[in-house]
């Protein structure tokens, strides 16, 4: 089987059109506002489609579409919520990530932090930390906060939960990643979860707190003035409280340093 239905469309929807449904229903489940989702034909249904219209198709988590799948949830409540997504009303997408007790080990552009609290921290705040477990069994809550190269949020964790935008020009989940772009063909995030004990940085350009961060999986580089970058790669922080710092402050030079 192809995959096609009677009237020979191909489950291959074009990448124009997946990102038109998203933007429009706000980077979630129309229904519930998770993060992670399915794209769904519901007017008509793909069995009964001819073509991918956007129009027709909404986002939905697999929860919702597994209901939808065994009859559970209706047409009419999907074109409902479609009308009305829950990510635009409430302002965002989110959802958990499954992390575990284990120590975490997290890899940011070409740098791997093991067991570390505070993981990068710019000015006093931290990119992401870190935290131990509130009570016995419990998972590690992990925290953090990823912005574009025009330093405007795009992505927060607050203790395991994250949570994106939905005026961010476009958010994708694929498999395991979360792609955020700030525009066209401008990438600011890929993140990609390794459950239970992670998450892999593979790409980032991001300004925080003034300092520009960029990584990608050979390397990571800081700057400071918006010229000069620092690059590191091939490094790994084990078992510390803060992995790297970066604090700027005028020179007698009247230039940004950072200590690390």
């Amino acid at each position: 089987m192809d995959g096609r239905n009677k009237h020979g469309l191909s489950r291959y929807i074009p990448e124009v059109v997946k990102r038109e449904v998203r933007q429009r229903c706000g980077f979630g489940c129309v229904n519930c506002g998770f993060g992670f989702y399915d794209y769904e034909h519901f007017d008509p249904d793909f069995s009964d489609a001819k073509e991918h219209n956007p129009n027709g198709m909404t986002l939905l988590c697999s929860q919702c579409n597994q209901k939808r799948a065994r009859g559970r949830l209706s047409a009419e409540a999907v074109a409902k919520a479609n009308r009305n997504p829950k990510c635009l009303q409430q302002g965002f997408a989110s959802e958990m990530f499954d992390i575990q007790r284990e120590p975490l080990e997290i890899a940011f552009g070409g740098l791997v932090f093991y067991n570390c609290q505070k993981l990068i921290v710019v000015n006093g705040t931290p990119v992401l930390s870190v935290q131990p477990p509130s009570e016995p069994e419990a998972p590690m809550l992990l925290s953090g906060v990823f912005c574009d190269s025009q330093g405007r949020e795009t992505l927060t964790i607050n203790n395991n939960e994250w949570s994106v935008l939905s005026g961010t020009w476009d958010v994708e989940c694929v498999g395991p990643k979360i792609i955020i772009r700030s525009e066209p063909r401008k990438i600011s995030l890929v993140l990609r979860m390794t459950p239970p004990t992670g998450i892999v940085i593979e790409m980032l350009d991001m300004v925080f707190e003034g300092v520009g961060l960029r990584g990608d999986a050979d390397s990571f580089m800081i700057c400071m003035d918006g010229k000069k970058w620092q690059k590191w790669f091939g490094c790994s922080m084990r078992d510390c409280f803060t992995g790297i710092s970066i604090q700027t402050r005028p020179s007698a030079a009247n230039e940004a340093v950072y200590e690390v």
